[in-house]
């Protein structure tokens, strides 16, 4: 066993920074950008960012950089809906699904929860990820701190 490595129940996916690691959109984008050229099977840069409808110029900030410097990039933002008190935002996410930070529904036919699992949007309430994958999700962090960039 290989602390911090072997021990989390994932493996960080191809070229990409591990999903805990702190640091601003610029530096991830930095970090990753070497790496396309050698992923011939696909690749995709993505950034884990915050509700930031009140600043959409922050995102524009990194879309333009990521333009400059990697040739495919993603943005993660919280679009989840509790169909049950209205709630829209980010659900907290735990090794046994998603659950609404403001009433706690978490049945799956009274919610609606998307995030992006290797390029691709899913609904992981309607059909669950495997634990280790549950895992990597629950340990994302964002590259946006507070809608500001950093």
């Amino acid at each position: 066993m290989i602390e911090g490595v072997t021990d989390k129940g994932y493996y960080t996916n191809s070229f990409h920074l591990d999903v805990e690691k702190k640091v601003n959109p610029y530096d991830k984008i930095d970090f990753e950008a070497p790496y396309p050229p050698l992923a011939n099977g696909g690749f995709i840069c993505y950034g884990e960012y915050p509700n930031i409808q009140h600043n959409l110029r922050a995102l524009e900030d990194v879309w333009d950089y990521s333009y400059q410097h990697v040739p495919y990039y993603g943005t993660n933002t919280p679009i989840d809906e509790c169909y049950e008190c209205g709630f829209t935002g980010e659900f907290e996410c735990t090794s046994k699904g998603f659950t609404c930070p403001k009433c706690g529904n978490h049945d799956a036919s009274r919610v609606s929860v998307t995030r992006r699992v290797c390029g691709y949007l899913g609904s992981p309430d309607a059909r669950p990820f495997n634990a280790g994958k549950q895992e990597e999700v629950k340990r994302r962090v964002k590259h946006l701190g507070n809608g500001q960039i950093g």
